[in-house]
């Protein structure tokens, strides 16, 4: 007997990720006032995974709901600025959220430059300030 595993629905928002002179803030293009702060490119992932899972649980249980807020177009990169893709599982858990990073399709000269771009914005080395 084999066993087929049901893939959970998953929503997927736009977020603008901007490197500051104290850190970095995300906010999400298609949910306006909703945005979140924090020192390191880590801890604010985090805490817009949090403001995201609250913000989409007082929503009404409708799929259309939902979907009103979910990726419709992405803006390319600019200096200090650059967009994701948060993925959100269908139970809104934070912990199961995941961030994508998004470079234009071009030549493999400009994705790498892009990607370095990239690299120089996001500091993983950085500790967690939670």
């Amino acid at each position: 007997m084999s066993k087929v595993s049901k893939k959970e629905r998953h929503y997927f928002f736009v977020a603008k990720n901007v490197k500051t002179d104290h850190g970095y803030t995300i906010e999400f293009l298609n949910i306006p006032h909703l945005y979140a702060s924090g020192v390191t490119y880590i801890e604010t992932v985090y805490y817009s995974y949090r403001v995201l899972a609250d913000f989409l649980n007082q929503l009404p249980d409708d799929e259309a709901a939902v979907t009103a807020y979910t990726l419709s177009s992405i803006p390319e990169n600019e200096d200090h600025t650059f967009y994701t893709i948060i993925s959100a599982p269908s139970d809104f858990d934070p912990h199961k959220m995941t961030t994508t990073f998004t470079i234009a399709q071009t030549l493999p000269a400009e994705i790498r430059k892009q990607a370095e771009t990239l690299s120089h914005l996001v500091d993983y080395d950085k500790p967690l300030a939670l």
